[in-house]
């Protein structure tokens, strides 16, 4: 969405988001701004609508929460914008297709009717006369081949159009996000990386992470507490994203971040953290007590090679991952060929 604020009314807007934003758990990142812009400036009233009942409920938000809202309320509207947008752009490539054929049909007419005047006039016309009646009937053929062209031309563009409508139709009602944590899926994962400016991967920093036992979890305490843990994570693995960074749930309980920003010792480094983070993760049950059992991660890292593609990239990562599984769990292990 464009903002039609001058400098200074954007300015006191998001001094009014930053006050509103500031106690709540979220990170300070472009999603995060988005909601609360919206919400101080007064442009976005169902978000706000329930922003109001979450704070009204004393609610400190969290990332997996904010990237919901912005889902919900940003994203969808701009889905919208979307839809009409494409409704209008059918609408007059229809049109132009509907008066090229109009003219080409008018065309062809008056080229029959100067046609047939010429051939029943032949004999009475002077030889100028007939010269000047030649000519203008060989430019309305060539004028009638144009607008042929044209017309044809068209036909295929509104074919190609509406072939690319329709991908980007699908694209747009597969869901990008993970409605659990908020955070991408494999598909918005993918999504951003092809929308970046440059299709290399050399050198960036791919990190899989896996929770420890997450099955006995689910079977131990509940789907409940294992939603929870799942939420948990996300929200660790959001609070150290920076910049470029992206984080994903690939499904179940895998998770990815993608870190174009980072050498291999900087990946290594935030990998470690993130683990030690988990580890200290306390999980509540919905009584209010708390879950006593360790919540760890396996954490593999892979470096982007000459050639690679997002899905080759990914492989290594996961082979790294299995070694750190394979290893004892709860570590990080890096994939040989970016150790090398």
């Amino acid at each position: 969405m464009r903002y039609q604020h001058s400098r200074e009314e954007s300015a006191e807007i998001l001094r009014r988001a930053l006050h509103l934003m500031s106690p709540h758990k979220a990170g300070y990142h472009p999603v995060s701004y988005a909601v609360w812009y919206e919400h101080a400036g007064e442009l976005n009233p169902p978000l706000t609508r329930e922003l109001d009942k979450l704070l009204a409920a004393e609610s400190l938000l969290s990332d997996a929460e904010i990237c919901r809202l912005h889902a919900l309320h940003i994203a969808g509207r701009d889905v919208q914008a979307f839809e009409l947008a494409q409704s209008q752009l059918r609408a007059v490539l229809g049109e132009s297709q509907e008066q090229a054929g109009r003219a080409e049909r008018t065309v062809k007419r008056f080229t029959l009717t100067l046609d047939d005047a010429v051939q029943e006039g032949a004999g009475a016309f002077t030889e100028k006369m007939a010269g000047k009646l030649a000519r203008v009937l060989a430019e309305a053929m060539e004028l009638r081949s144009v607008l042929g062209t044209l017309h044809q031309q068209l036909a295929r563009q509104r074919e190609e159009v509406d072939d690319v409508m329709e991908r980007l139709e699908r694209a747009q009602n597969e869901p990008l996000r993970d409605p659990l944590t908020g955070l991408k899926n494999l598909h918005g994962l993918r999504r951003a990386v092809e929308a970046r400016a440059s299709a290399e991967l050399t050198g960036i920093a791919f990190l899989a992470a896996d929770i420890d036992y997450f099955k006995r979890i689910n079977d131990t305490h509940g789907h409940v507490i294992g939603d929870k843990v799942l939420a948990k994570v996300a929200e660790v693995l959001c609070e150290h994203l920076t910049e470029e960074d992206m984080a994903a749930r690939l499904g179940g309980d895998e998770f990815a971040l993608f870190l174009p920003g980072k050498s291999l010792g900087a990946a290594a480094a935030l990998a470690e953290a993130i683990r030690a983070t988990v580890t200290r993760t306390v999980i509540t049950r919905p009584d209010g007590m708390q879950y006593v059992g360790a919540v760890t991660l396996s954490i593999g890292i892979a470096i982007g090679q000459p050639g690679d593609t997002l899905e080759s990239l990914r492989h290594r990562a996961d082979e790294a991952l299995y070694d750190a599984k394979e290893s004892g769990r709860n570590r990080v292990a890096v994939a040989p060929d970016a150790a090398s």
